[in-house]
């Protein structure tokens, strides 16, 4: 049984970018299988390739939300 969110911290710190590809697609495939994910990601194009929504922290404060077709 799959579960119904996964928490992904950071899951392109430190990889190479074949690698990190391959976490993105694994992500991506869970979203379609009906799976909610929270990625948190400093790398802004990568959580905003895989995102629908997104929320922006600054110093630990909400400082934008919304869609992330929006924010590009």
């Amino acid at each position: 049984v799959a579960p119904g969110v996964a928490l992904f911290d950071e899951p392109s710190q430190g990889l190479a970018p074949m690698d990190t590809d391959k976490v993105l697609a694994t992500i991506a495939r869970l979203k379609q299988e009906g799976v909610a994910s929270l990625v948190v990601e400093q790398n802004a194009e990568t959580a905003l390739g895989i995102a629908d929504r997104v929320y922006v922290l600054d110093l630990g404060r909400l400082a934008w939300s919304g869609p992330a077709a929006a924010l590009r």
